[in-house]
């Protein structure tokens, strides 16, 4: 029978890692050293906890709790991602192995919860053996700009001049961006927000929204310009000299599209219409910029700080056009922190979890 160990993941355990990794993936994010070392050892909350399950002396299975810190109206919580779950196919029976390290992830009496996602085949066990609360999901939300591979990723056909075609559309992209930019006397530089400029920010997101997992100044440097597989560009935006927020994108290459992804964002819940407008068709002129074929996020649709950033004229994509769906479950350890476990306005970006 396999024991339980907890403790911190440390430098020498990358090799165990990264071999158990190769027994099931190829990529990168996974199986590169210097990722696992920034992603579970450099984050400026500390070390990620590490749950193995141990057989013969052997690591047959883990779970990482990457440290986060959750602001909700009652206080400051330590929370924790769980992500990089894995158990060698050899050892995946009994399903004792699976149920003892789900339930050692939310038994580390120094996180008061946890929070993770699932795949199309852990749902159904989290949901209906678990029965693990679920306060919302993460919805994905798009624009193409650009038409052929996307009309050849659907019908096999490649027609060139689609992208000829759209281009009109740019241009009048731009010059739109321009002048509501003009007009809402908003500001766009690529830099890092300190964490004065975060700090109020949170706290009006806090009151105007409800919880989200904090930033500040070192965590986004960590998570998006220091990640050495995943780095990202950060843009503040401004109007007349004040920080209404920040945006995060990065370019990937998934199953022959580019996407444009929008990683991260907190922005001020009191933006007017124009001005959203102004910043959403922003990211579309960056998005026709970078050369990919569309725009995608995800976002909590039911967060207030989350809709500032979708919204006409983006797309909501149905799930059945995604691998799986992405519902959030959350376990609270104390009964200080029960209540983050039915809070479903909280604001939660693709950087809180671990997919880029």
């Amino acid at each position: 029978m396999a024991k339980v160990l907890v403790s911190l993941f440390k430098e020498e355990n990358l090799s165990e890692f990264v071999e158990l990794s190769q027994t099931e993936y190829s990529s990168l994010d996974t199986t590169d050293a210097s990722h696992v070392r920034w992603k579970h050892i450099d984050s400026p909350y500390g070390a990620s906890t590490y749950i193995r399950l141990i057989k013969n002396d052997k690591t047959i299975g883990r779970a990482l709790l990457q440290p986060r810190l959750m602001y909700t109206d009652r206080g400051e919580f330590h929370s924790a991602c769980i992500g990089d779950v894995l158990i060698n196919s050899l050892h995946r029976s009994p399903p004792t192995n699976f149920i003892n390290l789900t339930k050692s992830s939310a038994n580390v009496p120094k996180f008061s919860s946890v929070y993770h996602t699932s795949n199309e085949v852990t749902e159904a066990f989290y949901q209906k053996l678990f029965r693990f609360p679920n306060p919302f999901s993460l919805k994905a939300y798009g624009f193409p700009v650009r038409l052929t591979n996307l009309f050849f990723k659907i019908s096999g056909y490649r027609i060139n001049c689609l992208d000829w075609l759209v281009s009109p559309f740019h241009w009048l992209n731009n010059f739109f961006v321009s002048i509501l930019m003009r007009l809402s006397k908003l500001d766009v530089s690529e830099r890092l927000p300190d964490d004065e400029m975060l700090s109020e920010l949170s706290l009006k997101s806090l009151h105007n929204s409800g919880p989200f997992l904090s930033r500040s100044n070192s965590f986004l440097k960590w998570r998006l310009i220091d990640a050495p597989l995943w780095k990202a560009k950060v843009f503040c935006i401004s109007r007349k000299g004040r920080f209404l927020g920040y945006v995060a994108t990065r370019s990937i290459k998934l199953e022959g599209l580019r996407f444009f992804v929008v990683i991260d964002f907190l922005m001020d819940t009191e933006m007017v219409f124009f001005e959203r407008i102004a910043f959403r068709l922003w990211l579309i002129k960056q998005t026709v910029g970078s050369g990919d074929d569309a725009l995608f996020t995800m976002i909590n649709p039911i967060s207030k700080a989350s809709r500032v950033c979708v919204g006409f004229p983006f797309t909501k994509i149905p799930d059945k056009f995604l691998p799986h769906r992405t519902p959030i479950f959350v376990r609270a350890y104390g009964d200080e922190s029960k209540e983050v476990q039915c809070q479903k306005s909280m604001h939660m970006t693709l950087a809180d979890l671990d997919y880029f």
